[in-house]
């Protein structure tokens, strides 16, 4: 209780850089907060990808849905995950969605009876996740399917030619998810950091006490420990200002590029619970930390002197 009378006493001797540590600290969390959103965004949109691109598998002549290795290849495929749908188009039914499509183009067929289509197996909301796997399990049976990376890499037609399309989107994405990271990697230190100079500016206000307490056989557990719990009172009004602060303006904006925004920002706040608990915890940890450890060795310094 001494400690905490003594890190609130701290507080109030020194308003002004109490009240700047808080907003610098207040503006990190947020950052931090926007960032989990861009990440939450980025997952969103990687999960549409998922649900709307679809692969085609385009077989070789004369393989159809009765050959074992089709058979096998469609229950490869759909082993991969519960959620992906695996449908067989068959020749005929190429035929008549191209005819409905796009009529003149059937009408160039010389002969109607003759199908120049092959068939196909069309691959809908496979994970992003499973690509690789399913190129795996493709390259596995391409001998059953049009899988020709020499002459046929640029054209629509072969699977290659598709999945790395849908790969080079997907690594834009792991890119960005990555860069997400690296940058509140960089604000948990840049916390670390400003507390450490903070620390500096407390020590050397409070300097003449310390070399006092010091003399007359002071613990050093009273004496910077109290820098300690001030670090986390400033972490607990931080956060509680930067979450305000970010919940008025997510739940106040609306952005009309997301479809139904208010939905979307309770999903957000749903889905990122357990993170906001483990920022405060780290930033806690990382103020507690900071401030221990600098105020230590400043606290030795002063005193020496």
């Amino acid at each position: 209780m001494r400690i905490l009378k003594y890190a609130i006493k701290n507080i109030k001797r020194n308003a002004f850089l109490s009240l700047s540590s808080v907003l610098v600290l207040s503006l990190i969390i947020f950052f931090i907060n926007i960032l989990l959103l861009v990440n939450y965004t980025t997952d969103i949109i990687i999960q549409n990808i998922n649900q709307r691109l679809t692969l085609s598998v385009t077989l070789n002549k004369w393989y159809t849905n009765e050959n074992s290795e089709v058979i096998d290849l469609i229950s490869w495929i759909r082993s991969l995950n519960s959620s992906v749908l695996v449908t067989y188009v068959s020749p005929e039914e190429a035929f008549s969605t191209m005819k409905e499509r796009d009529p003149e183009l059937t009408k160039l067929v010389e002969n109607p009876n003759e199908n120049p289509l092959p068939a196909s197996i069309k691959i809908e909301n496979i994970w992003i996740r499973e690509y690789n796997n399913l190129d795996a399990v493709i390259w596995k049976y391409k001998s059953a399917i049009v899988y020709d990376e020499k002459r046929f890499k640029k054209k629509i037609i072969d699977y290659r030619a598709q999945y790395d399309r849908i790969n080079s989107v997907i690594k834009v994405f792991n890119s960005i998810k990555l860069w997400i990271y690296w940058i509140i990697g960089f604000f948990f230190f840049s916390v670390f950091i400003i507390i450490y100079n903070i620390i500096w500016n407390f020590i050397f206000f409070y300097r003449d006490e310390i070399k006092i307490t010091k003399l007359v056989g002071g613990d050093n557990i009273f004496i910077y420990w109290p820098f300690s719990v001030q670090g986390f009172l400033y972490t607990l009004f931080s956060s509680l200002l930067s979450f305000v602060i970010f919940l008025y303006i997510i739940k106040t904006v609306n952005i009309y590029l997301i479809d139904d925004f208010p939905w979307f920002v309770n999903r957000f706040l749903e889905s990122n619970s357990a993170y906001f608990f483990y920022e405060i915890a780290w930033i806690s940890l990382i103020w507690l930390l900071s401030w221990f450890l600098s105020s230590q060795k400043f606290i030795n310094k002063t005193a020496a002197r």
